[in-house]
């Protein structure tokens, strides 16, 4: 990943990821990321030493998994949205 992409693309701590998955509504909690990410269903996470960062694109990208496709009635299935890149939404 080149430097200018990696500015574009910053590492959020947990907290931070957290957060910013719940203000794009997907409301998640940091510890809630934690059992997530033990779980193995969580976005995807690397490690500055042994501190837990995420990327804003990986969330962007697990987010967009969790939406599913607008339905008339709760009996319908949930199928999966489809959601423009998150990135392409905020012109980034």
């Amino acid at each position: 990943m080149t430097s200018e992409a990696m500015r574009n693309d910053p590492l959020l701590t947990r907290k931070e990821a957290a957060r910013y998955l719940s203000d794009l509504g997907l409301e998640m909690a940091p510890q809630t990321l934690a059992r997530k990410f033990h779980e193995g269903t969580g976005p995807l996470c690397t490690h500055v030493g042994d501190r837990a960062m995420y990327r804003r694109s990986h969330l962007d990208e697990y987010f967009s998994e969790q939406v599913s496709a607008p339905r008339r009635s709760s009996s319908e299935p949930r199928k999966p949205g489809k959601l423009p890149a998150l990135a392409d939404v905020r012109g980034s």
